[in-house]
């Protein structure tokens, strides 16, 4: 309606024009067009100096919130408004995804790491809701896997049926004006992000071969170090080792031809039973012709 703009939609662009100016204190960042607003707000890039010239990378994704706002829910727990989309894209991310919450009082933005997404990457099928949670209560406990609660009445095929409530603990770090021209504080807090990306930047890759291991933050204490934790997964259809045949492939292939141009035959001799599984799909004819006892059955 011309004239007229609903005041809590502004009270969110202003917090997103406070984001935009904040982060780009410590690195690139490119608003996305609300015209092609899927539900991230910036892409980013971390300055990898504080001054002279400057070189960027660590690429990650935000969405920003008000400070006000406690959780942030994909999905939806009524059966009949639920659509897959509105949950699976968290899955389709290949960018490490943060949340920021923008206090506009204190000229301040608290971000937040979604590492324990990663438990869901192997839950079976997809999360029928997904919650990332604040804490209400500061607090250093331990970052746990998602809570899981059933959802009543509910549809099948429309996911699997639970609500996946996850931590986000506390905030990874929180910067405001005062930081931006602190050159040391500024370069502590872009390495703490930095890590974290790293954490998320891991789990999209093991995701993207199937590999059943994650990396998640486990102990988060604002704007100091995170401890982290890992967990494995094991299979419950033993195809998923044609699967890893398959994704690993290339791995044992080098890792073979390295074995053999260094002299470690004991080495190679004990991976040899593993080239043999490889598909011959996925071996070049080159490999084929100068590597035969890599895949002779």
């Amino acid at each position: 309606m011309s004239g007229l703009r609903v005041y809590n939609f502004r009270e969110g662009d202003r917090s997103e024009y406070l984001a935009n100016y904040i982060l780009s204190g410590i690195g690139l960042v490119t608003p996305v067009p609300r015209q092609e607003d899927i539900g991230l707000d910036f892409y980013c890039q971390i300055a990898d100096q504080e001054k002279g010239n400057l070189t960027f990378g660590s690429p990650y994704v935000l969405q920003v919130k008000s400070e006000s706002e406690n959780s942030i829910v994909f999905g939806n727990d009524d059966a009949k408004e639920w659509n897959e989309d509105n949950v699976a894209w968290l899955f389709k991310l290949q960018q490490p995804l943060f949340f920021g919450f923008v206090n506009k009082e204190k000229f301040e933005i608290s971000i937040y790491n979604t590492s324990p997404i990663a438990f869901c990457y192997y839950n079976g099928s997809t999360p029928s809701v997904v919650e990332f949670r604040r804490r209400e209560k500061a607090n250093n406990s331990d970052i746990g896997s998602p809570q899981k609660i059933q959802l009543a009445k509910w549809e099948q095929g429309k996911g699997d049926g639970y609500k996946h409530i996850i931590d986000l603990g506390q905030p990874l770090i929180t910067i405001n004006n005062d930081d931006l021209y602190d050159k040391e504080v500024l370069k502590r807090k872009k390495e703490i992000l930095r890590s974290a990306v790293e954490v998320k930047r891991q789990n999209i890759t093991y995701y993207e071969f199937g590999l059943p291991y994650i990396n998640w933050l486990l102990r988060v204490e604002c704007n100091k170090p995170f401890v982290q934790a890992w967990s494995h997964f094991k299979a419950s259809d033993k195809k998923i080792l044609e699967h890893y045949y398959n994704a690993l492939a290339q791995s044992f292939i080098s890792l073979g031809m390295n074995l053999k141009n260094f002299g470690e035959k004991d080495l190679l001799n004990n991976l040899i039973p593993f080239l043999k599984k490889i598909p011959m799909t996925q071996v070049p004819n080159e490999i084929k012709r100068d590597y035969p006892e890599f895949f002779e059955r």
